[in-house]
């Protein structure tokens, strides 16, 4: 997948054209400078547009996009993903985006249990969703996880006795 989720609109704020974004992403500065690209799918639909403004309100992103500031064109955007293409200069040694995780072989104990189905982002940390002969959700912290190789899409974890 070229494009990574940045975001989620969940809501407008006041009749100028902005947008309530929750954020997904590491690079807010980046991904929602002015001038920037991002994509949102409507009723089957990607759409381009481009960033006007961004500043952040109570722990979101306010957004506007160009030729959009009005509350009239942008109320329907309401739940749409936002997009925006993978930028590997963003990242630093060793890091990866959570979409590279998807698709991931996992390994208990050199057994494999299943294989990386999504990824949960949570505010205290990820949850790993893994589809194997049932699905386990296993925390993605380091008291799971053994090793990561997202090159060669492995992970291996360690879990306590009920997970399984």
């Amino acid at each position: 997948m070229n494009q990574v989720i940045v975001g989620k609109i969940v809501n407008t704020h006041g009749i100028k054209g902005e947008l309530k974004v929750k954020a997904s992403t590491d690079f807010i500065e980046e991904r929602f400078q002015k001038g920037a690209t991002l994509y949102l799918e409507y009723q089957g639909q990607t759409i381009e547009m481009t960033v006007a403004s961004h500043r952040f309100h109570k722990g979101h992103v306010l957004v506007t996009f160009e030729n959009h500031r009005d509350i009239n064109l942008v109320e329907k955007y309401k739940g749409c993903l936002l997009y925006a293409y993978k930028d590997e200069n963003l990242l630093g040694d060793d890091e990866y985006y959570v979409s590279d995780i998807i698709g991931c072989q996992v390994y208990n104990d050199s057994q494999l249990i299943g294989v990386v189905q999504d990824v949960q982002l949570y505010d205290h940390h990820d949850i790993l969703v893994v589809k194997g002969k049932e699905k386990i959700m296993i925390p993605y912290v380091d008291a799971f996880i053994v090793d990561e190789d997202i090159e060669n899409k492995r992970i291996d974890v360690h879990l306590i006795e009920g997970f399984l």
